[in-house]
């Protein structure tokens, strides 16, 4: 029972006590404990796993209630106290970070369930857009539809063609490989949705790039030195260090900054870049109005 029992414990007294976490904390690495406890051994011994769970899983079940409870009671009260313009998905991730303690878990958790909004309970939704600020689309002239589609069918036909001949050796993989390319998708559709639905944001104060679910980026007007419309180029390998580059779409659009700024990525990745490209479906009336911008800065 070490998979259940002493290694959630010693990750409690190793890691998450030195944080003030409560214990009931590590409830889901005793449930992955379970999970693997249940493929490893056999059949014939599994008999001394029923006590584990059906104590395990009711208290996981209690466990992820309080959660989500707890989540569901701040994200409210934020909501009733939210400043205006603030985007949906900032004032859940203030929420989860409330409830779960600034966990490295909250970023990871944060992706995932913006992948499943946008591509299963977004269609509903309207484009974000604030009172104070100009929006510029980027997923018109894109192509990502048609990425979209073209990959979609790929993985439904091959994916059927490797699920029959996986499940003549084993059910079990087939399915988590159905289940993959059922995940990869959704990720696509929650692209597409996800930068339909965050058009790019100008306003007196600078620029906010919601780019997809690839980039989250707040840019200070002061920290921009110049924004100009290119053909691109391939990049060296230090360059891509430091630069954001849309996937698929060639960029058109360049924004250098004065200094490197901290960014976000997918999976609430955060790195340093210099330099942004873009891809905009009007890239003149873009530049154009960050040219007005970077006017007032200098007045």
């Amino acid at each position: 029972m070490d998979f259940v029992v002493a290694i959630p414990v010693l990750l409690y007294f190793l890691v998450y006590r030195k944080s003030n976490k409560r214990f009931l904390s590590v409830l889901p690495f005793a449930l992955l404990g379970y999970i693997a406890l249940v493929f490893i051994m056999p059949n014939s011994a599994q008999g001394t796993l029923d006590v584990v769970k059906y104590i395990l899983i009711p208290l996981e079940a209690a466990f992820i209630g309080c959660m989500i409870y707890s989540v569901v009671r701040n994200l409210l009260r934020m909501k009733r106290q939210s400043i205006v313009n603030t985007h949906p998905f900032e004032t859940l991730r203030l929420s989860l970070d409330t409830t779960l303690g600034h966990s490295k878990m909250v970023p990871v958790l944060m992706h995932e369930l913006s992948v499943l909004f946008y591509a299963m309970f977004s269609w509903r939704a309207k484009p974000y857009v604030r009172t104070d600020s100009t929006s510029f689309s980027y997923h018109l002239n894109s192509g990502w539809l048609i990425i979209v589609l073209f990959a979609s069918k790929m993985l439904l036909l091959e994916g059927a063609l490797v699920h029959i001949i996986m499940a003549q050796w084993s059910h079990t993989i087939a399915w988590i490989i159905s289940a993959g390319n059922v995940y990869l998708i959704m990720v696509l559709i929650a692209e597409l949705r996800a930068m339909r639905l965050n058009p790019i944001l100008i306003s007196e104060k600078g620029i906010v790039v919601r780019y997809g679910n690839q980039l989250l980026s707040t840019i200070d007007r002061e920290h921009i030195a110049s924004v100009d419309l290119i053909k691109y180029e391939k990049l060296t390998n230090e360059q891509l260090k430091t630069s954001f580059i849309p996937l698929v779409t060639e960029p058109n659009v360049l924004i250098q900054l004065k200094e490197p700024i901290m960014v976000t990525g997918p999976y609430g990745k955060r790195r340093q870049v210099d330099q942004i490209y873009l891809f905009l479906d009007q890239p003149h009336d873009f530049l154009q109005e960050c040219d007005r911008l970077m006017v007032e800065v200098t007045q």
